[in-house]
């Protein structure tokens, strides 16, 4: 009696809980380079192909992070979401004003990951680009 009191105990705490509702763990440091950008010229999405990219994103497990392009270096903090089926991140830097945030706000960027697995950017609102960036390993 004792057993099936704890076995139904358990079930219903394990049926009552909502998983979707837990984030995923941020236990490794994610690197993102620049793989390639989209731009509009006369009317039509260019792609442009990068190589060996010295653009790079660095997401620290406890919410920091770290944006590389080449000997410059910004860095904030980064929260992770989930809406209209798509993992959404939004950086925020200790540095609002810097050439290098590539947003049309003062200070933060969004970015999503795409159906092809790339951290995706795009500023379209102010005409920049749609920038791309492949997970490193």
């Amino acid at each position: 009696m004792k057993h099936s009191l704890i076995f139904t105990f358990i079930a219903l705490i394990v049926f009552s809980c909502d998983f979707n509702d837990i984030p995923e763990p941020r236990d490794e440091t994610q690197k993102w380079a620049l793989a390639g950008y989209q731009v509009e010229v006369s009317g039509d999405l260019e792609y442009t192909n990068i190589q060996d990219s010295a653009y790079v994103y660095s997401l620290l497990p406890d919410g920091r992070f770290s944006k590389k392009v080449g000997e410059y270096e910004l860095k904030g903090t980064y929260e992770e979401s989930f809406s209209d089926g798509l993992k959404r991140y939004k950086f925020m830097y200790t540095s609002k004003n810097s050439l290098l945030i590539h947003s049309c706000a003062t200070g933060t960027e969004d970015y999503f990951i795409n159906s092809k697995g790339q951290l995706t950017g795009t500023w379209d609102a102010c005409d920049g680009p749609k920038l791309y960036f492949n997970k490193q390993k």
